[in-house]
């Protein structure tokens, strides 16, 4: 088999694209393999792997038959509304074109009855093209190989995790090799093939026939129209960001439960060859307050709203103290595992299933959690009966526990610190929940918890400022930067426009930047080996601020600077190298693409106020 036979390593992981029905995701290969796809949920198990190993891992692909057939590097777009992505490989016979998506429910009432389907439809454009197909997957990790049984022309099935998958193709799939079809045919200039891969509960729902697929196509299409319409982006500056931005996030959104996850996948690096591999396909509460803010700024009442009602329903199992990420189901015991199955993307290993975060002492989630109760009661939303009596406990406990250390929002290893970020989204905490004391929607009394606020406030202004290097740092009484706390004017501790404030920016800038491109925070200063990246959200940080600061033009050009970063198809993952042009981390990250969305909305409407 010609795909494998020619194994073309690891691919950069900008290479990517995604796709998704808002249930699970795939990642598509700009050579045409899909190299990574969970099933039934984000955080099942993979299908399809190779992105964290090139020989177990297992791959999906649809294309030429091998890479000597293509003239050109293969040529790929989106569709207007939504992630429907195309792909052109010219070849030596003619130009075959591959259109990927995975079918979309109309609604949670339909998706009950669908299954999870990739779908590739393919056509020959010019000449004849020869087309290969390889459905090569996987199953516990990576650890074996499923047992195909042929149901019909084209047509196989097997078992998964407990889940029947089912296989339809125009092409004729044999077994070849172990655990793996193979098929090959010749298209004539205008012919259609297709190929479909559902992964079932029952073996029912899935996309069968060239019928199937088109109408799939047509109401995906329309899914998705619908969905971005409910924003107008108009022709305003960043636009076209911003749009793609909300579609990585719609992608993020786990439909069934209304949760959202940090990223689709698990495990790429954030230093190639070290041990930052992280699985991130759960929900932090970190990054709750920035999600809701970006639908709720786009006026995507609705994903809003599902997202802020999974928000309160997870956090009542841990209620009145706040985990720091949750699965999809609101499970907040996640368990951490290194597996032994693959090599990691670049064999950057332990590949880490679950994460170890789980168990760490994260204050700024009360902030986030708070903040985004705010946000949303703001925008119109209402609570529930005891919502607001559970928002007070949180407040209670941020009362309680701002004094002590954790380990913030980067969660750094032990031993814990005075974060600064955190005693600021401490004070956001108590300041959301004052807010909401006033607008009448919680009855509470908020003379401790005004006390608190300040006591928090004058803490950072006095304790977390460092004289000699002339900026706040990132834990009270120590020396190093922290990105982060270019968010306090955000927050609302302290003013932009600040002295403090604009010399703790430009400090950052010179001891964390590199262009417009910022590190998380200095250098080893988790203790962990490696080099790590830098941290995109962070970018788009500095602009919010400078927003806030009034320096519109330098935030332009910030914004701009940030958008170069990202891929042809406007993707970001979790940090990026300026010197190589590489994504590094998990990809697509929700918490760049939402600092993205932060950044160019307050611009936006700082320029037209």
């Amino acid at each position: 088999m010609r795909f494998l036979e020619g194994r073309r390593g690891y691919l950069p992981i900008g290479d990517y694209a995604v796709i998704g029905d808002t249930r699970t995701a795939a990642l598509v290969a700009r050579d045409g393999a899909i190299d990574w796809l969970c099933g039934p949920d984000f955080d099942g198990d993979p299908v399809f792997g190779r992105l964290l190993d090139q020989f177990r891992g297992g791959t999906f692909y649809v294309g030429p038959v091998s890479d000597a057939e293509r003239r050109t590097t293969p040529e790929r777009a989106y569709e207007d509304h939504g992630p429907i992505l195309t792909t052109t490989h010219p070849t030596e016979g003619g130009q075959l074109k591959v259109t990927d998506f995975m079918n979309l429910p109309d609604s949670l009432e339909e998706a009950a009855s669908f299954g999870r389907s990739v779908v590739r439809l393919i056509e020959a454009q010019e000449g004849a093209a020869e087309v290969e197909i390889c459905i090569a997957p996987r199953c516990d990790y990576a650890l074996n190989t499923p047992d195909f049984i042929r149901r019909g022309p084209g047509s196989w099935q097997f078992t998964q995790d407990g889940d029947i998958v089912l296989i339809d193709s125009s092409i004729e799939l044999e077994i070849e090799g172990s655990g793996r079809l193979n098929g090959r045919g010749t298209l004539a200039a205008g012919e259609e093939g297709y190929v479909t891969l559902t992964i079932t509960q029952g073996g029912h729902g899935h996309v069968g026939g060239m019928d199937a697929a088109h109408k799939a196509l047509a109401a995906t299409r329309e899914a998705w129209r619908k969905r971005q319409s409910k924003t107008d982006f108009g022709d305003g500056p960043f636009s076209g960001a911003l749009k793609r931005s909300l579609m990585v996030l719609q992608l993020l959104i786990h439909a069934p439960t209304g949760a959202v996850i940090a990223a689709p996948t698990m495990g790429l690096p954030e230093v190639v060859g070290g041990i930052r591999n992280y699985d991130y396909r759960y929900c932090w509460l970190r990054d709750a307050y920035f999600v809701l803010h970006a639908f709720l700024d786009q006026g995507l009442t609705g994903e809003a709203d599902a997202f802020f009602r999974w928000l309160m329903a997870a956090t009542r199992e841990t209620a009145p103290e706040l985990g720091t990420l949750y699965t999809v189901r609101g499970d907040s015991d996640v368990s951490l595992q290194k597996l032994q199955t693959v090599e990691g993307y670049r064999r950057s290993a332990p590949v880490q299933l679950g994460n170890g975060a789980a168990t760490q002492l994260q204050l700024d989630a009360y902030g986030s959690m708070i903040m985004a109760a705010r946000a949303y009661v703001e925008a119109g939303g209402e609570l529930h009966p005891g919502e607001g009596i559970r928002l007070a406990n949180f407040a209670d406990v941020v009362v309680s526990q701002w004094t002590r250390p954790d380990n913030g929002i980067w969660e750094m290893p032990d031993p814990r610190r005075h974060h600064t970020y955190s005693k600021a989204m401490c004070w956001g905490a108590l300041n959301a929940v004052i807010a909401l004391v006033e607008r009448g929607v919680i009855d509470a009394d908020t003379k401790l918890w005004k006390a608190e606020r300040a006591a928090i406030e004058a803490l950072i202004r006095e304790e977390a400022w460092n004289e000699e290097i002339g900026a706040f740092t990132g834990a009270i009484g120590e020396d190093w930067l922290d990105a982060s706390v270019l968010l306090m004017p955000r927050i609302g501790v302290i003013a932009a426009d600040d002295p403090k404030m604009a010399a703790t920016y430009t400090a950052i800038r010179e001891r964390l930047g590199s262009g417009v491109h910022l590190r998380r925070y200095d250098l080893r200063e988790d203790g962990l080996p490696g080099v790590e990246g830098y941290f995109n959200a962070c970018g788009f940080w500095a602009a919010d601020y400078l927003v806030r600061a009034g320096r519109l033009d330098d935030a332009k050009t910030q914004i701009k600077g940030m958008l170069k970063a990202t891929t042809d198809l406007g993707l970001m993952a979790e940090e990026h190298d300026p010197e190589t042009g590489a994504q590094l981390g998990n990809f697509p990250q929700g918490l760049s693409h939402a600092g993205m969305i932060a950044a160019i909305t307050a611009y936006r409407s700082a320029v037209k106020g």
